[in-house]
């Protein structure tokens, strides 16, 4: 099984790197201002992103953190394929969790990382 560590979270607006391994795009919408020719990525894992609505409830403050990672990983229960996929990826391979979010340790991807190293086990 590969090491947790080789999971990383970075922004779209980052420089690729070689380390980065496979390249995710973790998030629902296509990143503002960046042509679909212009961005450095494998695969969009849409499967695993926050819902709109659950996505806009936090963002609007609408719903605490709690509630967020709660309602997101029951909607990531819904994608067990997706996820399978994802987790086998990450035991052959460093994988990179790519985002537009400017905090990336306040976000969806702390959650769908610890949800990929889960379902690795």
């Amino acid at each position: 099984m590969t090491n947790p560590s080789t999971i990383k979270l970075k922004r779209v607006y980052d420089k690729s790197a070689k380390s980065d391994g496979v390249r995710l795009l973790a998030d629902r919408l296509w990143p503002r201002g960046i042509k679909k020719t212009e961005l450095d990525y494998d695969d969009w894992i849409k499967a695993l992103c926050p819902p709109n609505d659950l996505r806009k409830a936090w963002h609007q403050d609408e719903i605490s953190d709690a509630q967020f990672k709660r309602q997101y990983i029951q909607s990531l229960q819904s994608a067990p394929e997706a996820m399978a996929a994802v987790a086998q990826l990450a035991e052959k391979k460093p994988i990179t969790l790519l985002s537009v979010v400017k905090d990336l340790e306040q976000s969806h991807l702390p959650i769908l990382k610890q949800a990929i190293i889960n379902a690795m086990k």
